[in-house]
């Protein structure tokens, strides 16, 4: 052990020696990338701002109940991620989450556009802040989420 030790401290590595490393730079770069976008991706505002986002859509759909719909879709989300990622693979899935992610809240500011434009799209689209919002949290539950 005394002579493990004594090679250890013999070898003068600096962590800034890591990033000199060619095979290190490319997976590392990928791990921060993903680690930016899955916090980029908003799903923290979307969870944290639920209720607040269906009161603002002013639907006839209540905005607890709604609520409740999305966590649910999500936790049954995450258990159907682990058969997926197995079955698909990794990047396929945050492909496909990432694209279905922007479809979702697109279509979520764009419910928010044409309301305040034109206040009887509520009645007409007032299911689409609920399903923009569970397609986004499937999104992201098989994607980005694990």
């Amino acid at each position: 052990m005394q002579e493990s030790l004594d090679e250890a401290n013999k070898n003068d590595t600096k962590s800034m020696d890591i990033f000199k490393t060619a095979s290190i730079l490319k997976p590392t770069g990928i791990c921060l990338g993903l680690m930016f976008f899955q916090q980029a991706s908003g799903i923290d505002a979307v969870v944290f701002y639920t209720v607040d986002i269906f009161r603002e859509a002013g639907t006839n759909l209540d905005s607890n109940l709604s609520t409740i719909i999305v966590g649910g879709v999500q936790v049954i989300s995450f258990f159907l991620s682990g058969v997926l990622i197995d079955r698909a693979g990794r990047r396929p899935l945050l492909l496909i989450s990432a694209t279905f992610m922007a479809i979702s809240i697109f279509a979520l500011g764009l419910f928010f556009k044409l309301s305040k434009d034109d206040p009887s799209v509520k009645d007409s689209m007032g299911w689409l802040p609920l399903s923009s919002l569970v397609l986004f949290c499937i999104a992201f539950s098989i994607g980005f989420g694990p």
